[in-house]
């Protein structure tokens, strides 16, 4: 078992397998929300960039747990069908995640690890817009 920084991580308790799938779709999610925010960024000022950015940030904290929990029904037949998206995850909740200040989890210092990258992209110089 993993003694680390993560060691009390849920993650953990999956299989290899499953473990590769999860971070699969982790890095599925990733790669999409960084591309669509591409392409609504694309020809904007930074300003309008980096507001896309939280947009898109925001919406993947809401909307990707259900994505997820569905993965874990496959995996795990005796979960019930439910809907998991709560309300909106306020301000506090994605400063947290963007500092590290939240749950010593992967999953948790992945999404501040995304929404880094989100913020880098927005920021980026970039040849198609004003700056």
């Amino acid at each position: 078992m993993y003694s680390g920084l993560y060691a009390g991580d849920s993650l953990f308790t999956l299989t290899p397998l499953q473990v590769a799938g999860v971070v699969a779709l982790a890095a599925l999610l990733a790669a999409l929300a960084l591309s669509a925010s591409w392409r609504m960024m694309r020809g904007r000022r930074w300003p309008v960039r980096l507001a896309l950015a939280a947009l898109a940030f925001w919406l993947f904290e809401w909307l990707a747990p259900q994505v997820f929990y569905t993965y874990y029904r496959v995996i795990i037949p005796s979960l019930p069908a439910q809907w998991v998206i709560g309300w909106l995850p306020g301000p506090a909740a994605l400063g947290e995640l963007l500092t590290f200040q939240g749950q010593t989890s992967l999953s948790a210092h992945s999404r501040g690890v995304l929404g880094w990258l989100l913020v880098a992209s927005a920021l980026w110089p970039r040849r198609d817009a004003a700056n």
